[in-house]
């Protein structure tokens, strides 16, 4: 229906003004030290501070339709008071078009796979409920909820109710398009076909080739696709210290909304201490105390605090599903043997040992221990998954030694050594992701991506810039832009013909009542809640928890044989 697609359309890029409207606001109140004609990252900067403000309010109150109305609003009036400075023609120009050609993977009917398992009911639950104490139990997925569904919930609008919820990964997607081209064309204009040029340029061509589709985002691509940009920037700062103040926040806030959307990305701390280490071996300590006076770090530890109170009031513990951060005697908590036996199970999954066809007939814990897992992974995983995406990564190799190779310059064998403890990390990092995920969800493809492409840039920053050097550059967009709306175009026919899709009619996703089963178990315990007087004594007239009244909270506890 034309009404269907306009209002979805309209909804669409208001809700991208807005936040950027929201990152404006942010950065005037918070003095952030990051310039509003950076509209990439003040795109960003708003979804930082829409997840903190996400998580902070559900403590409280249910993301329903008139909070998200009134927020929405709040977004929209900041940026026409901020018009000034950031809508210029140009950036409008700019924002508008790359948001109209991500939009064609928004046009979704299949989603992932676990999205009607725990992403869809964790959003709606967020819309439903404020915060439920002790809820972890109520769905596998519900233990290790992700900060993208805090962003979601805040789209819930009305008419289009819960159909904006990959409307996160879009923003991620979108705004990270914009801070790489927009980086792309400055060190083109300076005429620096360094190794950050080319990085940025290879980092576009990798998330609109190999994640153009929306709908395998889930809670996973939005961050490896963050962790290009905090690379980017982590490198580049060595050779820039006279940028520090601005880079700093950007590190910040990246880091922050990745390791709030995956939980084991915290492990991506460990690149503080090459980060400090630099600043003292290049005379540059009293850069260190900046941090500290940097108003977006206490923001950040903020939504670190709101990430960990999450996890304790649905689970009982600091980092689910790390057995050591669970505290004993929380009569909600997740009892150390059964988040134990789940920590197994994520290992066993990663491993090749569960999934379609992926079944084997060894015991889970046997299965991951001793490398007993290998050949069924490198039959069933490498030699699919992997040995495709190795490929596709050497193919964009060889291509770029093709199309860039020209006469040198100069080399400089200091390029590589500049950072080589950041890319011995990155090493690190791949054999803890092969010896305990080996999943490319798991962070592998990023990882991969890094180990590929630093050295090909630094390599390639060794050549001079040929006469024709914008025209290969603009063939690239024109190809990777074609390839990624070819792909969606292609894969909405094929949603069409598999799954009888009715784009014709609107571009709504499926849903059915396995989407909503979470919500009708918790209407159902709240009948209970407010039926009963939990103040005295636990409601048990119910067959899987017991319910208590504290903290001004319903608590749920499960009960267990």
């Amino acid at each position: 229906m034309v009404s269907n697609y306009f209002i979805f359309i309209i909804t669409y890029f208001l809700i991208v003004l807005s936040v950027v409207g929201h990152g404006l606001l942010a950065i005037k109140l918070t003095k952030t030290n990051v310039s509003t004609e950076e509209i990439g990252f003040v795109g960003l900067i708003g979804i930082f501070f829409l997840i903190l403000y996400s998580y902070i309010t559900h403590f409280f109150i249910s993301h329903g339709y008139l909070h998200n109305i009134i927020f929405l609003i709040i977004g929209l009036i900041s940026i026409y008071y901020f018009r000034s400075k950031i809508l210029i023609k140009r950036n409008f120009i700019f924002l508008f078009s790359i948001f109209s050609v991500v939009f064609i993977a928004f046009i979704v009917f299949k989603t992932h796979d676990d999205f009607g398992y725990y992403h869809f009911p964790y959003t709606y639950y967020l819309n439903k409920f404020s915060m439920i104490i002790g809820i972890g139990p109520i769905n596998h997925g519900f233990k290790t909820p992700s900060s993208i569904f805090y962003l979601n919930s805040l789209f819930y609008l009305p008419y289009l109710d819960y159909y904006l919820y990959h409307m996160g990964a879009i923003l991620v997607l979108g705004f990270t398009n914009i801070i790489l081209i927009s980086n792309i064309k400055k060190y083109f204009d300076e005429k620096q076909n360094n190794e950050f040029f080319f990085l940025n340029l290879l980092a576009f061509i990798f998330i609109n080739v190999f994640f153009y589709r929306l709908a395998e985002h889930g809670t996973d691509r939005s961050a490896q696709i963050l962790i290009f940009l905090f690379f980017i920037y982590i490198l580049s700062l060595r050779g820039g210290y006279e940028n520090f103040d601005s880079i700093l926040p950007k590190l910040i806030i990246l880091l922050s909304i990745i390791i709030s959307l995956k939980s084991f990305y915290v492990l991506y701390f460990i690149f503080i201490i090459p980060f400090i280490y630099y600043m003292i071996k290049d005379d540059k300590v009293h850069l260190i105390y900046k941090i500290f006076k940097t108003p977006i770090l206490y923001f950040s530890i903020l939504m670190g605090i709101c990430v960990i109170l999450v996890y304790f009031f649905n689970t009982g513990c600091l980092l689910y599903p790390v057995q050591q951060t669970c505290i004993g005697g929380i009569e909600w908590g997740i009892p150390r043997s059964e988040v134990s036996t789940l920590n197994t199970h994520y290992q066993w999954w990663s491993k090749a040992g569960g999934g379609p066809g992926y079944s084997h007939e060894l015991e889970k814990g046997l299965y991951i221990q001793n490398f007993n897992w290998l050949s069924n992974w490198i039959d069933k995983y490498f030699f699919n998954k992997m040995s495709d995406f190795l490929l596709g990564l050497s193919f964009i190799s060889v291509l770029f030694l093709i199309i860039f190779r020209t006469k040198k310059k100069d080399f400089d064998n200091k390029k590589f050594n500049n950072n080589l403890l950041y890319y011995f990390l990155i090493i690190l990092l791949l054999i803890e992701w092969f010896y305990n995920h080996p999943a490319l969800r798991y962070g592998g493809y990023v990882i991969f991506a890094l180990i590929f492409f630093i050295p090909l840039s630094i390599f390639l920053s060794n050549y001079e810039m040929p006469k024709n050097f914008r025209f290969k550059i603009i063939i690239l967009f024109f190809l990777v832009t074609s390839i990624f709306i070819g792909r969606n175009i292609d894969r909405i026919i094929y949603e069409q013909n598999f799954y009888q899709a009715n784009f014709k009619q609107n571009m709504l996703f499926f849903t059915d009542k396995r989407h909503f089963r979470i919500d009708t178990e918790l209407k159902e315990l709240s009948k209970i809640y407010y039926n009963c007087n939990p103040d005295i004594n636990g409601c048990s007239n119910n067959l899987d928890f017991i319910i208590k009244k504290g903290y001004g909270k319903m608590i749920l506890i499960k009960i267990r044989n």
